[in-house]
């Protein structure tokens, strides 16, 4: 496996981005089994505990499953087939970033809207579950980056229709470049956290305008954001 040497903020989030590139370039495969955790760690220069870390929340977004005796594998199910498919078309597009936030603008905010519509009681509470861990990365100085993905992963699940699902999984996969740690400043930190929040209580309270507009709101903070540093 090519990997790269890890940032020591939310070293599991940068084990977590290169997998799924490597699944996304098609490096790994379905059915391909993952090295062991000894291995990896000794790959990635880093802890068992770390590693572990790193594949639960892979096994958390569908993109790993691990069998009892057996090992890690890249998950062999037809939802995530299809986005992984999708992001690595995207992938070797290369898109502009502005391309990526126009297409993300056109969507997400709709995604928020059926969310407020559809969520259900457990999704609302894993979103809050979610918020709860960024907060407590943001505080300690570390990105959330994480987290700001996994939120965004469960409104389209809430959203209830699996293509979206899938689209908001390549589109994030192929917009990790704008989380890079050159761009995570505390400004910017602070913005998608208040935003994440306002987003999940419409969503709870059902308020599907509401909904919407906070996450267009959102989209358009973090862009000015990016591009205010480039």
């Amino acid at each position: 496996m090519d990997v790269k040497p890890v940032s020591r903020k939310s070293i599991y989030e940068d084990i977590v981005l290169q997998i799924r590139g490597m699944i996304d370039r098609g490096e790994l495969v379905r059915g391909d089994r993952l090295p062991p955790e000894r291995r990896l760690a000794e790959l990635f220069l880093v802890s068992r505990n770390t590693v572990r870390e790193a594949i639960r929340a892979l096994s958390e977004q569908g993109m790993v499953e691990s069998r009892q005796g057996a090992g890690t594998f890249v998950s062999d199910s037809e939802p995530e087939d299809f986005a992984v498919s999708l992001a690595g078309a995207i992938m070797r597009m290369q898109p502009e970033l502005r391309d990526i936030f126009e297409v993300r603008k056109l969507i997400e905010p709709e995604i928020a809207a059926m969310a407020a519509r559809n969520a259900s009681p457990d999704l609302i509470t894993r979103m809050e579950a979610v918020i709860t861990e960024q907060a407590r990365q943001v505080k300690a100085g570390e990105t959330g980056r994480a987290y700001d993905q996994k939120l965004h992963g469960l409104l389209a699940e809430a959203s209830g229709n699996q293509v979206l699902r899938a689209m908001v999984a390549a589109l994030h996969d192929d917009f990790s470049d704008s989380r890079a740690e050159g761009l995570q400043s505390p400004k910017r930190q602070r913005a998608s956290l208040a935003a994440h929040r306002r987003i999940v209580e419409a969503v709870k309270g059902g308020h599907v305008m509401q909904a919407e507009r906070a996450m267009r709101m959102h989209l358009d903070e973090v862009e000015a954001i990016v591009f205010s540093n480039k």
